[in-house]
């Protein structure tokens, strides 16, 4: 069967044909409302049913004004996605406690669902169930070792300062490291006060987002549902159930993810702290419970937890303190090599760029919660865009000619 043209030699084949506009459209099988010019031609010729140039012409008007309402629509499409974004930027601070809400949420029913599966119990009984052992829980680890951490805390808040000035002694041992360390004193004078005063602010500030977070999540996982299918109403019908697939699929791949992060936090803050405690570091306790935490942030996380232990090690001697950072790399060369790979034979694969250009993203637009949650976030926006972008649109596109092509055939 004959292909169908482009736009102008189809006006100009169909406009000398034959004087039956609508005969001489039945050799293409595709004309349809999908391309703007073809439904204009349609509607010319059965509207006129003249000769071909007096339809020619029509078609013309028509088509151009299509193009015209085309370009307004798309007009009108910019500036709402430009006025949306302005007023997420303004809202930043909900939208990043609202998704840890839901990373929390997703957690409580990761572990309230198999729950209920197990008892028979109902959904909101198995939430409770998990809410009320994880508090427990929290509070006999804290009533273990909660003391003896938190001294430790406060020790390395004491000691890091005297850390700091046995690395200044070190690294001023040479006159590459004296011009480093002018060049650093100069860029951060001035600034102890109004960092003091930033960092007092941001701690309280955090600990109430922290707390919105929790309650917030309960909520969240008590009844999904409702807030999913309350969402999916200000779509059109003809979207929901689409975007409502999406979602699904998004919220099982942040669940795996979540689940094999844990794990992954959980070896990671033994491995550092057993390995601290064999090198004879202080406060090795909590300096594996602060790389397990920190764990959570990809590619950053195990940077920023290493730094306080190489300090701190800097109090035994530079050579402990090669010791340490050997030790890391040991760490995240399991992670990355060991751990990782066999987590993600089930849960969801993210390319380590991905997941730092997110980190920088989320941190330039929402700050630190936003590198907290920039991953997940990650791993959200991938699965709707590979579920709604590449499988519904790509590829659903790129399958219609040939199962045309099989229905005509």
């Amino acid at each position: 069967m004959e292909a169908l043209p482009e736009a102008p030699r189809l006006a100009c084949t169909l406009g000398n044909s034959n004087a039956d506009g609508a005969d001489s459209l039945s050799g293409y099988p595709d004309v349809d409302s999908k391309r703007p010019w073809r439904a204009a031609w349609l509607r010319c010729n059965v509207r006129h049913g003249t000769t071909g140039g007096e339809c020619l012409l029509s078609c013309n008007s028509v088509t151009s004004t299509e193009q015209t309402v085309n370009a307004t629509r798309y007009i009108l499409i910019a500036i709402a996605l430009l006025a949306v974004a302005a007023i997420l930027w303004t809202i930043s601070d909900v939208i990043v406690i609202a998704f840890g809400s839901i990373v929390f949420a997703t957690v409580l029913r990761a572990l309230s669902e198999p729950l209920a599966k197990v008892t028979h119990w109902s959904e909101r009984w198995s939430l409770a169930a998990v809410v009320v052992g994880l508090t427990l829980i929290l509070l006999l680890l804290f009533w273990l070792f909660g003391r003896q951490a938190a001294s430790q805390f406060a020790e390395m808040r004491d000691r890091l300062p005297a850390a700091m000035e046995k690395v200044r002694e070190w690294v001023g041992g040479s006159q590459l490291g004296r011009l480093t360390l002018d060049l650093f004193k100069q860029s951060s004078e001035g600034s102890a006060v109004g960092g003091a005063g930033t960092a007092l602010g941001a701690t309280v500030g955090g600990v109430a987002n922290i707390l919105l977070i929790l309650f917030v999540g309960v909520y969240l996982a008590a009844d999904p549902r409702l807030y999913r299918d309350g969402a999916l109403r200000l779509l059109p019908p003809s979207r929901r159930q689409q975007v409502g697939r999406a979602l699904d699929h998004a919220g099982r791949d942040l669940r795996k993810w979540l689940v094999a992060q844990i794990i992954v936090m959980i070896a990671v803050g033994i491995l550092v702290g057993v390995g601290l405690a064999l090198l004879k570091v202080p406060l090795s306790l909590s300096l594996g419970l602060l790389a397990g935490l920190l764990e959570f942030v990809p590619v950053v996380g195990p940077v920023v937890s290493g730094i306080p232990a190489v300090l701190l090690a800097f109090t035994q001697g530079p050579q402990t303190a090669l010791y340490v950072i050997i030790l890391f790399v040991v760490v995240q060369q399991i992670e990355s090599n060991i751990l990782t790979p066999l987590m993600q034979r089930w849960a969801v694969k993210l390319p380590p760029v991905i997941a730092l250009l997110s980190i920088v993203a989320a941190g330039l637009l929402f700050g630190v919660m936003g590198v907290i949650f920039a991953t997940p976030m990650a791993v959200v926006i991938v699965a709707m865009v590979q579920h709604l972008y590449v499988e519904d649109t790509l590829e659903n596109e790129h399958d219609e000619p040939k199962r045309a092509r099989r229905k005509n055939g």
